[in-house]
């Protein structure tokens, strides 16, 4: 697992989120989805009015080339 901070371009090593009963329920659905099928490898959950988002992806050996050169860096010690 990593949890990568775009803004400031750094792994963060926790992070908490706060959502409605309606984000976790689209959350735990896309995580679901990506679980199921890891070709999709990411997703995007938003807050009502699209002002806040989180990205999730899912990685694994046969979809790493899926992700930017940015993300297969950041992955490079998790991904043989």
């Amino acid at each position: 697992m990593k949890i990568y901070d775009k803004k400031n371009d750094r792994i963060l090593k926790s992070v908490t989120i706060y959502l409605t009963p309606e984000e976790a329920h689209e959350l735990a659905d896309s995580a679901n989805i990506l679980y199921k099928e890891p070709s999709n490898h990411h997703s995007h959950i938003a807050n009502k009015d699209y002002t806040v988002e989180v990205t999730i992806a899912v990685y694994t050996p046969e979809n790493i080339k899926q992700f930017d050169s940015k993300s297969r860096k950041i992955l490079s010690d998790e991904i043989e």
